[in-house]
């Protein structure tokens, strides 16, 4: 059973608004442009007491980067964050606090892109841009491991980076992480219908109406934006985090499902019962679990620890 704390948090979600945003498609164009009219959220001031932070604005977005004040722990990977929101929504202050977490965790270092948001950038565009930085940090960090993460969107789009990774030949991540991840795009599986009810954040139309803001000339089955239906052979270990009253829990069943074959990635899968999506970036006793559970996934998979 989810902690009271959970439950209560679960209570107010809506009073955040992501449900009414995506519940309504026909409105979400509207919701979009008063969005953009907000700056998107920086650390803190007591992250930036914590952490060296540093944004590079040369790529033609922002790129944050954030390494531990008293210094990286031995063997420390490198953190490479990918945020959720749809692929329309701008990283919120609950991203950064759990990014932060993280690398307390390992003693890491991170990048978070500020990657640019549909319906301005189509999904070609942006995954290029993506694509080039992801190549620039791995070869920066020379023997330093890098850690590909991202909630929701964010996790569909790691995972769709490393598959493009993987088929060209290039340098890979050390391991995924992703928490609560939209992996395919279509909605095609009837059972999100099912736990629509009790998902108080997301709905089906609205993921469907984000998906057409993204993927430009991309049919919505396409692996670059449904990495689901991409190749899964030969990645790095993954990691994958559901909650069960989260629409998007058929598409973390569905990967750790596919990847029990034979050839397929190692893999762990963390499933919560009766926790909403992206539990792990809010203060909850299992949103500190699942980032411990992370941690650990990491340490395992670029230090050789237990």
């Amino acid at each position: 059973m989810a902690s009271l704390r959970a439950r209560l948090v679960n209570l107010a979600l809506p009073l955040l608004g992501v449900k009414r945003f995506f519940s309504e498609p026909d409105r979400l164009e509207e919701r979009i442009a008063a969005l953009r009219k907000k700056t998107p959220v920086r650390p803190g001031r007591a992250l930036q007491k914590e952490f060296a932070i540093e944004e590079d604005g040369r790529r033609g977005f922002p790129v944050v980067t954030m390494a531990p004040r008293n210094g990286l722990a031995d063997g420390a990977p490198h953190l490479l964050y990918f945020h959720g929101g749809g692929y329309v929504m701008p990283i919120s202050a609950f991203h950064w606090n759990a990014i932060a977490q993280l690398c307390r965790d390992l003693g890491a270092s991170a990048t978070v892109p500020l990657y640019p948001l549909a319906p301005e950038t189509k999904a070609i565009e942006t995954l290029d841009l993506m694509r080039g930085l992801t190549e620039d940090v791995i070869t920066a960090s020379g023997s330093r491991p890098v850690i590909m993460l991202g909630d929701s969107a964010g996790g569909g789009m790691a995972l769709a980076l490393t598959q493009m990774l993987l088929q060209d030949g290039a340098p890979m991540p050390a391991s995924l992480v992703l928490f609560s991840p939209w992996l395919d795009a279509t909605a095609s599986d009837p059972r999100q219908k099912d736990i629509e009810g009790r998902d108080r954040m997301l709905a089906v139309a609205g993921l469907g109406a984000c998906a057409d803001l993204f993927r430009g000339d991309l049919a919505r089955d396409d692996p670059r934006i449904s990495p689901l239906l991409g190749p899964l052979d030969g990645l790095p270990p993954v990691a994958i985090f559901s909650g069960t009253s989260d629409i998007l829990l058929v598409d973390g069943q569905r990967l750790g499902a596919k990847l029990t074959s034979p050839d397929a990635a190692e893999h762990v899968y963390f499933e919560y019962d009766g926790m909403f999506h992206d539990w792990m970036l809010l203060p909850v006793p299992e949103g500190k679990a699942a980032l411990d559970q992370a941690a650990e996934f990491i340490r395992r998979h670029s230090t050789g620890e237990p």
